[in-house]
């Protein structure tokens, strides 16, 4: 956050007006290296503009980085009291561990894994879901591929959250929910054994 509010202060001036607000907010999102959450240009330039619409009809006064460069950009009317709120990538693992489970658990190949039998959801497009505590989905990720052997096998993948939620409830596959504090993902991330 740090790094986007230096590339905001130092933009400002060093634009010249003629660019047209849209030239600017792809600018500044390129500079503060936050386009890359965006599909493309155009959904960058829609998702800002829908910022606005929201904020128009009563929406609340905070949102990520990206909308703070919308607000400023294309509705700078409604910027007084808007929060930026922080996000946190978050580290994830989930390990398979063959103790404990049924024979034929996890199926590998001596470098690549997934799981096996009654484990067949644990693979590399298993869903990682985070919502809120209003079930709001945040993210969505998959687990990706599986490292490890046919003892353990370990999925690493992150995800990112935005603070100021009251809690998150972290799901894998069909395999439960876990539910943890912004600090508490941010500090620690999100790391899940399943068997022995």
């Amino acid at each position: 956050m740090a790094l986007m509010l230096v590339v905001w202060a130092l933009r400002m001036p060093e634009h010249p007006h003629s660019q047209s607000p849209d030239e600017l907010f792809l600018s500044w999102l390129h500079d503060a290296r936050l386009a890359d959450q965006f599909d493309s240009d155009a959904s960058a330039l829609a998702h800002g503009k829908q910022v606005c619409r929201t904020l128009g009809d009563g929406g609340p006064k905070r949102g990520s980085a990206a909308d703070k460069f919308a607000v400023d950009l294309f509705c700078p009317q409604l910027v007084d009291g808007f929060q930026v709120i922080e996000t946190a990538t978050v580290r994830g693992t989930f390990v398979l561990t063959g103790e404990g489970l049924n024979a034929g658990s996890i199926a590998s190949d001596g470098e690549s894994c997934h799981g096996g039998n009654g484990y067949a959801d644990i693979n590399r497009n298993a869903n990682v879901i985070v919502r809120n505590g209003e079930t709001e989905i945040l993210d969505i990720t998959s687990l990706g591929d599986g490292r490890g052997d046919n003892r353990t096998c370990t999925f690493s993948f992150s995800f990112s959250i935005p603070d100021g939620q009251d809690r998150y409830v972290v799901s894998v596959s069909h395999r439960g929910d876990y539910i943890y504090s912004f600090d508490q993902l941010a500090s620690q991330g999100f790391h899940v054994r399943l068997g022995g």
